[in-house]
């Protein structure tokens, strides 16, 4: 059996609103779920807890490719560009059509390029168990060779669909165990033990700050801040993205992914305004 410990991981797509971000819903009593922000949640997570148990990282993911293919040839470039034991690719999947929730959550599946390496094939049988202990549906391992990254990447991959953005139930349950568990649970799954946690802040206590697309010019985003100020009484700064008439707004931090996701769908059900959230 080989020893795993170097690992490339990235999150799937674009970051969130950059051209070729990932799966969205708008989900009954949650708002929009974003994929290219789970995603990365999961994946920093996942990267934390490999390095916490003295394991070799690389984080892969690429941000702002503009296109699905200058994204996926972004990340195989620098997932090749290491010499590894995996390369981890997480994801969340779409399909299921289920925004208003029927009781019945959709699942994980971990998909490999095929089934020629037992010991990959059973660290994704683990990862889809442990979802199930989670109350995700179990899926199963799958195999594709048409998936780019599984093509491409020198060592041996997975890419893991965490849960459906687009199943009320799915995205219930996750936001209730979080993605830190998640991220255990792929972890326990890959190396085939139990794992320490750290007592490192949760991302239910950590602090996040709203990002608005650009808006324009400097008068503008002001103009723009002013108003988001007198409505919901935030703290707001205008920010400049570098490009000429290009500013953004950045707000005060918010504790916890449930607070700043519905702070920040009320900002876009109100303006219309592409955003996303960042720790601060």
């Amino acid at each position: 059996m080989q020893n795993l410990n170097t690992f490339n991981v990235h999150g799937g797509h674009d970051s969130q609103g950059q051209g070729a971000s990932g799966a969205c819903a708008n989900i009954k009593n949650i708002g929009w779920f974003y994929e290219s922000v789970e995603d990365r949640n999961v994946k920093n997570d996942v990267i934390d807890l490999l390095k916490e148990n003295n394991k070799t990282t690389y984080d892969c993911t690429v941000d702002a490719a503009g296109t699905q293919q200058a994204n996926l040839a972004q990340i195989v470039s620098k997932c090749n560009s290491h010499k590894v034991d995996r390369d981890i690719s997480i994801h969340f999947n779409s399909g299921r059509n289920d925004v208003n929730g029927d009781g019945d959550n959709a699942g994980v599946e971990v998909w490999l390029y095929d089934n020629s390496d037992s010991q990959l094939v059973n660290e994704a049988e683990r990862i889809c168990a442990n979802f199930s202990k989670l109350g995700f549906d179990n899926r199963g391992v799958k195999f594709s060779k048409e998936l780019y990254v599984l093509r491409k990447t020198k060592s041996k991959a997975m890419l893991i669909e965490c849960c459906f953005v687009d199943d009320k139930d799915d995205v219930d349950l996750y936001r209730k165990v979080g993605s830190k568990t998640i991220a255990k649970a792929i972890v326990e799954g890959i190396l085939n033990t139990s794992i320490n946690v750290s007592s490192n802040v949760s991302n239910s206590e950590k602090i996040y700050k709203i990002v608005t697309g650009g808006l324009g010019s400097r008068e503008v985003a002001e103009k723009k801040a002013a108003e988001i100020r007198d409505l919901f009484n935030w703290y707001v700064e205008v920010k400049d993205n570098g490009k000429p008439n290009d500013f953004r707004l950045e707000t005060g931090g918010f504790t916890g992914v449930p607070k700043v996701e519905k702070k920040m769908n009320a900002l876009y059900e109100l303006t219309g305004w592409w955003c996303t959230y960042e720790k601060e």
